[in-house]
């Protein structure tokens, strides 16, 4: 390589710069591969390299040692990436370091603020840094490999480890909120990322934490945006990644897939005995999407969703039902895999057991961890294309152990150019859709059990017992009326042993195939009337209906019959 090519370069020529960087570029590219074996984070350690270079190439005196020069910086970056999970780091005060206390996503954080201040520190500082601390070259080493005086590198190295002491120092002043608890307004998660990213200004900053404070559907929502950065993280594999950073990574993921097809079986385990379902699945952007199944509860059954309205043909019944979507439906139900991957990583720790290999595709093996106190931990392992993040199989583990979900794609088609026509029902003749029977279909909402009963003007109905893991949901049925649905699930289980729903409106979407058995309950303490039916679904084995005092009411799940027809006496009104 030409000393006065790199001369030019360090001068300011661009043209000079753009012809340097096309030599070292490939060579730079295959080392760091060598070393990561991971292209994605090889090209993070390639271009973090070539700004450094760029950045500091006015400061290399001996142009004869430019070759050793960039490779150290390049060989740096790929021991940040590797090894900077280690909680501990010489010259940093341990305490500093230890994570062990922290919740998982504050974890992150910290390490985040110790990337930001390496990287943050003079090339020479940082350098001598990763060198010593993290490669574990010792002084007199150091010294000989960058030809300088052992006193000039003691001095380095104690300037960087007092900043990074300082920043930590710092962060550890932090106060953190640690409060549980469903978004309202878009504008609040920009506002959250600018809070997180730390780019607010401070009379803004301040008047965001006193609105924080008094607003428990802000505070979910900034967990769930912190649990999200901890998984995308680790992900990426990047130290450092920025909220904007991250928002280009996954429209990026977004935008490789235009559409896709794929065949997905649904496996229930119960007692170890498999349950599957197949469903023939298609879609294509931005909204349009199909489902084709059969079930012995429901028959053939045709589902597609496009422009707003949900069609479902139930061909043994040679019937139409059809749904309004909700706005927020369309919006936040659009079959976004970013999307799904953050509900799942929500309360969970996550980390990235490697890549392998499934349907003949690259793969990346995450496993979520939920703690279940008590119990030990509850696992779900997801294997997620590389290219795209589509998830080509999820396994759900209880806490024993054992499997008791599967979800696994077994044929996957992308971007084929899916016709139009694909997603319209094409019924058979005389048969037609009643439009006046369409109602709005709404996500559900998390919701507490006193603002249920604002809205169902009642106290609600609960069971009581503190041996369950209990989540309340308001499913809106009509403007202004609609059904809370309480899901106990047992502790170390993954999937509700029961659901029960009430509300002052019909709310039941019963299998057209089923036929109610009338059974004798007690109910708030009196006999009355309700309704039995198999229905054999997954997870569901019986669905019991009854009514009381204008109010209609369900349960249903796992329950064998005699178990189930208890369940209403055992309810009780919420205090």
């Amino acid at each position: 390589m030409k000393k006065d090519l790199i001369g030019k370069a360090r001068q300011g020529d661009l043209d000079a710069w753009e012809v340097l960087i096309r030599e070292i570029y490939p060579q730079a590219s295959k080392q760091a591969f060598c070393l990561l074996r991971d292209k994605d984070l090889a090209l993070d350690a390639v271009q973090n390299t070539m700004l450094k270079v760029f950045n500091n190439l006015s400061g290399l005196k001996d142009d004869g040692a430019f070759t050793g020069w960039w490779r150290r910086i390049l060989t740096n970056e790929v021991y940040l990436l590797l090894r900077f999970s280690s909680r501990v780091m010489p010259g940093i005060t341990p305490e500093l370091l230890n994570t062990g206390e922290l919740s998982v996503e504050d974890a992150v954080t910290l390490k985040l603020e110790m990337g930001q201040a390496i990287k943050g520190l003079p090339l020479e500082q940082q350098q001598i840094l990763l060198d010593i601390d993290l490669r574990g070259l010792n002084l007199q080493e150091a010294a000989v490999e960058y030809n300088l005086p052992l006193g000039t590198v003691k001095s380095r190295l104690f300037r960087a480890r007092a900043r990074l002491q300082e920043t930590l120092k710092q962060y550890r002043k932090k106060p953190k909120e640690r409060i549980d608890m469903t978004l309202e307004p878009s504008d609040i998660k920009d506002r959250i990322c600018d809070y997180l990213e730390g780019t607010m200004e401070a009379a803004a900053r301040n008047t965001f934490e006193q609105e924080l404070s008094q607003n428990p559907a802000w505070q979910e929502e900034m967990k769930k945006q912190k649990d999200f950065l901890t998984f995308l993280h680790s992900l990426t594999g990047k130290i450092t990644l920025s909220v904007a950073e991250i928002k280009d990574k996954v429209q990026a993921v977004i935008e490789k897939t235009e559409d896709y097809e794929e065949i997905v079986d649904a496996t229930f385990f119960e007692q170890g005995k498999p349950t599957t379902m197949t469903s023939h699945i298609w879609f294509k952007k931005p909204d349009s999407y199909r489902t084709d199944g059969d079930s012995a509860s429901t028959g053939p059954i045709t589902v597609i969703m496009k422009d707003g309205i949900m069609l479902s043909w139930l061909a043994d019944k040679r019937q139409v039902r059809k749904l309004i979507l909700s706005q927020e439906y369309r919006e936040r139900g659009n079959f976004n895999f970013p999307d799904s991957l953050k509900a799942m990583a929500e309360n969970k720790s996550s980390r990235i057991l490697g890549t392998e290999y499934l349907q003949g595709r690259p793969v990346l093996h995450v496993q979520f961890s939920e703690q279940v106190p008590g119990l030990g931990e509850m696992n779900t392992h997801h294997w997620m294309d590389k290219e795209t993040w589509m998830p080509i199989r999820t396994e759900y583990y209880n806490v024993k152990g054992e499997l008791v979900n599967r979800r696994e794609v077994r044929e996957l088609r992308l971007n084929q150019g899916l016709p139009d026509s694909l997603f319209e029902l094409d019924l058979p003749e005389g048969v037609t859709i009643e439009e006046e029977n369409s109602q709005v279909l709404n996500l559900p909402q998390d919701i507490t059990l006193t603002e249920a009963a604002e809205r169902l003007h009642q106290a609600p109905y609960s069971l009581p017992g503190q041996n369950y893991k209990i989540k309340h949901q308001w499913i809106e049925i009509k403007e202004g009326k609609g059904a809370l649905l309480s899901m106990y699930s047992v502790l170390g289980e993954q999937n509700p042993l029961l659901i029960v729903t009430q509300g002052p409106v019909p709310h039941t979407n019963l299998p057209p195939n089923s036929s109610t058995e009338p059974v004798e309950i007690e109910f708030d303490g009196r006999k009355t009337t309700g309704g039995l039916i198999k229905v054999e679904l997954a997870g569901v084995k019986y669905m019991l209906e009854w009514e009381d005092n204008g109010y209609y009411y369900t349960c249903g799940g796992q329950l064998e019959k005699a178990e189930l027809l208890k369940v209403p006496g055992k309810l009780k009104r919420a205090e």
